[in-house]
């Protein structure tokens, strides 16, 4: 069925709703946490996805990396469902954690709450969140990095129901309170997600029950036809042609085995029209070491948003919407097994290591056709995790200390 056409300004007005639900739920969330990586380092995503999981908006508190890849959690749902033949049902509040179903790494849990109009799904509100602890080998989430698989990285959660029809799955959230550190806090947290979803939830189906669907379903086609033009426009000014960059990952440089050292991490980038294709073959194998990066969740991720801020940045070009038109004209292939396409149960918890490399070497093939947007290398993000026992209870803190990221002309 045709979607209905709306006009540029409606669109707009509904676009500006949409921003406001997910603005809403990123500070809610931010506001309801309890530990200071959502409440101070605003290490969480907040968004709107429509009823086919295409995101329509995004709250701007959150994270790049951890807003990028909800659409994909959306398809691992949607993927780990199928596989057990369940689907999302109104009144369900869904857990989701999976490196190899859309998620970017362990710790970054998903929450999704569909939003409900006379009993039909019209979309979804979505949060992820770091979490101190999931589980893992070590306590807290970050450090582990001798995990040489992700049963090593913490609890696997594959589209996990802690609520159907309405109603609290009590077992499940047992089982989270008894195999996380810090259960309180953990717990908490992810309580402040499912609360932050409802509400986006609610505020979606209002707004579909003020404006109808068709208008809004029309207004979220604009505005991701609109995102996608405008990004069309900036590659299509491009030259055509193939650039080429390397990069490398320290690794891990006390190990006795060469595959664990300097490994590359190679991009080619080819301009076709409007149309880029990123291809990262030659990157070194996986390693069974926490520094491989999710294919979906990472590695599209964070090409994704270094190409938006080469050509799309706000600084030179009016407002563009986060959605999923930017994504359109953008293809990735990366041969299975490498460290940006690794295979399961390969550790990812790391990833964000490798991904610096990633951007930055993106960053440097397209050097060569827009010089004046890249910037220089980027290494900016520690992460240091504290925990030790009061009694028989763990407390966990992570401190994230992060700087400026390189310079350009």
């Amino acid at each position: 069925m045709a979607t209905a056409r709306i006009n540029p300004i409606d669109a707009q007005v509904i676009g500006g709703a949409l921003g406001a639900i997910a603005l809403e739920m990123g500070r809610k969330l931010a506001r309801m946490s309890y530990s200071s990586i959502i409440r101070e380092s605003e290490d969480f995503g907040a968004a709107l996805l429509d009823a086919r999981g295409r995101q329509l908006a995004e709250s701007p508190d959150s994270t790049p990396l951890q807003l990028g890849p909800i659409p994909g959690y959306m398809r691992g749902i949607v993927r780990c469902l199928e596989e057990r033949g369940e689907t999302v049902e109104p009144g369900d509040v869904i857990l989701h954690n999976s490196a190899y179903h859309g998620a970017s790494h362990g710790p970054d849990v998903g929450v999704c709450v569909p939003a409900v109009v006379d009993g039909a799904i019209v979309g979804y509100a979505f949060t992820t969140a770091h979490h101190l602890d999931i589980g893992a080998l070590h306590p807290g989430s970050c450090g582990i990095v001798d995990a040489v698989d992700a049963y090593a990285e913490g609890l696997q959660l594959k589209a996990i129901k802690v609520e159907e029809d309405g109603r609290p799955v009590r077992a499940v959230w047992q089982i989270l309170r008894d195999n996380v550190r810090a259960s309180e806090m953990v717990v908490g947290d992810l309580e402040a997600q499912v609360a932050a979803c409802k509400i986006g939830a609610e505020r979606f189906a209002e707004l579909v029950e003020r404006e109808g669907l068709a208008r809004v379903e029309a207004a979220g086609e604009a505005l991701m036809d609109y995102s996608e033009r405008m990004l069309r426009r900036r590659i299509a000014a491009l030259p055509d042609g193939t650039y080429t960059a390397e990069g490398r990952i320290d690794g891990f440089l006390d190990a006795d085995d060469p595959a664990y050292r300097d490994l590359p991490i190679r991009v080619a980038v080819t301009i076709a029209g409007s149309d880029m294709h990123v291809d990262l073959t030659g990157t070194a194998p996986q390693v069974d070491r926490p520094i491989n990066m999710p294919f979906e969740g990472t590695v599209d991720i964070a090409i994704a948003l270094t190409v938006r801020s080469i050509l799309l940045d706000s600084a030179t070009t009016e407002h563009v919407p986060q959605n999923e038109g930017l994504t359109r004209p953008i293809t990735i292939t990366a041969p299975k097994g490498c460290l940006a396409n690794p295979t399961f149960p390969a550790p990812t918890i790391a990833r964000f290591c490798a991904g610096n490399i990633l951007s930055a070497t993106v960053m440097r093939a397209l050097a060569a056709v827009v010089p004046s947007n890249v910037a220089a290398g980027i290494g900016n993000l520690k992460v240091t995790s504290y925990s030790g026992l009061d009694g028989e209870r763990y407390w966990v803190l992570m401190d994230i200390t992060e700087g400026a990221y390189g310079g350009r002309d």
